[in-house]
């Protein structure tokens, strides 16, 4: 689970700020991230919250959703698949 099924092995990066987190979910610290995966989430700061990744970018940390804790702020991510 948690792997890109698209034949290229690309999906979407979909970075979005949330106020607070969900009851009963967990948020992974940015400093937790392999670089693989904060390149993304910055690349998806910084171009309007979502960005094209790779296969192996899209560990369990950015599925389903996921949440990352970084600059005191929480961010939900999630990877869509064309």
């Amino acid at each position: 689970a948690g792997c890109l099924g698209g034949s290229n092995g690309t999906g979407y990066l979909t970075v979005e700020r949330v106020d607070e987190l969900p009851q009963g979910d967990g948020a992974v610290s940015y400093d937790n991230l392999s670089p693989e995966q904060k390149s993304a989430f910055q690349r998806a700061l910084d171009e309007d919250g979502s960005v094209t990744i790779h296969k192996g970018t899209d560990r369990n940390e950015f599925i389903e959703p996921g949440y990352v804790r970084y600059d005191g702020g929480i961010y939900r991510t999630t990877v869509s698949i064309p």
